[in-house]
């Protein structure tokens, strides 16, 4: 039931309790759930505002209407084969989805010593880092950050923007990553990061930090990725 007192307007209230439900397994994938007006007559609240509530998490991927049969819980996920390197948009095109970026952050950012050993930074020099919410088919689907040495300080001058930064460094520098070392571990979100992404204070994120190595082996940037937990899948 929607708290009145509440400063959260109505269909926020209902668009978290039914994203809740559908995160406990309450509604399983590709399961019918109540129609607008069963759901407008347990909340005691307008049509119009249980169409916002769905609405939105239609937006999110994370319901799917079918005219004439109802709302169901979507039951697509991103896939992602975690044994190779393959960038976000090459990923996204693969399946056939547009890919998109939006800077948050491009600076010049003090790191920890872990970091700074990896990159092979100096102690009094700082590392390049850029931080992007990465969007397919115009839903954010995870936050971004990478770090990297100082000499890649002109990656702070690009426009990265719905670019691919892989493709930057292929044509500008002629990196190539050829491996990665995952860290790969379930994290949730917190405020800031669940505003970026779209989703509810708490909600499950898959955490990927990587290595990215050269044709050398030597590592070039460290990569930390906070997928949404119900937007992808991974195979091997």
């Amino acid at each position: 039931m929607p708290d009145t007192s509440s400063a959260k307007p109505l269909y926020k209230q209902l668009e978290d309790a039914l994203r809740e439900s559908i995160l406990r397994g309450e509604y399983k994938q590709g399961q019918k759930i109540p129609t607008e007006s069963e759901l407008s007559d347990s909340w005691k609240v307008s049509r119009v505002t249980v169409r916002k509530a769905l609405d939105a998490l239609t937006r999110e991927n994370i319901l799917t209407r079918v005219s004439g049969k109802g709302t169901f819980v979507s039951g697509e996920k991103f896939q992602r084969n975690i044994t190779g390197v393959i960038s976000f948009s090459e990923l996204c095109r693969s399946q056939g989805r547009t890919p998109g970026a939006r800077t948050i952050k491009s600076v010049f950012e003090n790191c920890d010593s872990e970091t700074h050993n990896k990159l092979n930074i100096k102690k009094n020099e700082k590392a390049v880092v850029i931080e992007r919410i990465r969007y397919a088919d115009d839903i954010a689907v995870s936050l971004e950050t990478v770090w990297f040495a100082p000499k890649f300080a002109d990656l702070l001058n690009q426009d990265l923007n719905n670019q691919s930064l892989y493709d930057i460094l292929r044509d500008k520098y002629q990196l190539h990553f050829t491996n990665s070392k995952k860290t790969i571990e379930l994290v949730y979100a917190n405020l800031e990061i669940a505003h970026y992404l779209s989703i509810a204070n708490h909600y499950p994120l898959i955490s990927i930090k990587s290595d990215m190595l050269d044709s050398k082996g030597k590592i070039i940037c460290i990569s930390h990725q906070l997928i949404v937990g119900d937007k992808l899948k991974f195979t091997v």
